[in-house]
């Protein structure tokens, strides 16, 4: 740097340095002194958007703080609508149960105080097993008949406190004695793997029409005569003395809620009940 430019540069410091003490010195009409005006605008740009930074942020963290609890209150409502939902579905399946124990009972025209009805808890059709809970504190005995809404299920074969185990009429180790409702014929329902009813000891020259209606014989001595075990769905002459056929259960055993257990029913009488 010449020393021309080093002059020039010095009397501009000098000039400048002369301006700030003159501004030091000159007040606005304001009473402001120019060097405090001429700072506070060189960084008022500063503080606005130091401001508008600040804003935003706040704005930002209000919003958060407000999708937090939305969030919050969201869930809340979600959890009171599922269980209003689970209290709708069990109140559903409680009057569904009532309704079908109120046809039970209209089915059986002379029951009698030993019945005791139970709640369905497990089912397994392919092995023909039942689960059933009872609702009072008596031991149910083996071979007790279990019957639904529309008809015969199958019976007690063992016990365990108030749940019982009952061998539904597709097992294919299941008998059960049937007729037609006004006992011109008089046959076996058997279960099987299928799920349907192989009626046996039906002469070739019996009678039987696909769609008839069958119901306990009473001849088993397990189950009360009159009550629905299912319809003919097949009907198809053998080689045998016998014709093959088969039918459908008139209980929907897959659906099935409530049952009804005739504990004691031949002899009129309610079993003994438990001592505490």
């Amino acid at each position: 740097m010449t020393e021309r430019q080093i002059l020039v540069l010095r009397t501009g410091l000098l000039w400048v340095l002369l301006e700030l003490l003159a501004a030091a010195q000159v007040q606005t009409p304001g009473g402001e002194r120019v060097l405090s005006f001429w700072a506070r605008m060189a960084i008022s740009p500063v503080f606005r958007i130091g401001e508008t930074i600040g804003s935003s942020v706040g704005g930002a963290v209000t919003g958060f703080s407000e999708s937090t609890r939305l969030v919050v209150i969201n869930r809340g409502l979600r959890l009171e609508l599922e269980k209003a939902r689970a209290i709708n579905w069990i109140m559903t399946e409680d009057m569904a149960a009532h309704r079908e124990l109120n046809s039970i009972a209209a089915m059986i025209p002379n029951l009698t105080s030993a019945a005791v009805p139970a709640r369905t808890t497990y089912r397994d059709l392919a092995r023909g097993r039942m689960i059933a809970l009872v609702t009072v504190d008596r031991r149910i005995a083996t071979d007790t008949p279990a019957i639904a809404d529309t008809g015969v299920i199958g019976r007690v074969i063992r016990t365990e406190g108030r749940r019982c185990w009952i061998e539904l009429i597709t097992h294919p180790v299941a008998a059960i004695a049937i007729q037609t409702p006004e006992g011109r014929v008089q046959g076996l329902a058997v279960g099987s793997d299928t799920g349907e009813l192989e009626i046996q000891f039906i002469p070739r020259q019996a009678q039987l029409m696909r769609g008839e209606r069958l119901v306990t014989s009473g001849a088993d001595g397990i189950y009360p005569p009159g009550l629905p075990v299912g319809s003919v769905t097949a009907v198809r002459e053998s080689d045998q003395a016998f014709l093959e056929v088969r039918a459908e259960t008139a209980a929907a055993l897959a659906t099935v809620r409530v049952v009804l257990l005739l504990d004691g029913w031949m002899h009129g009488q309610p079993p003994n009940e438990k001592q505490p």
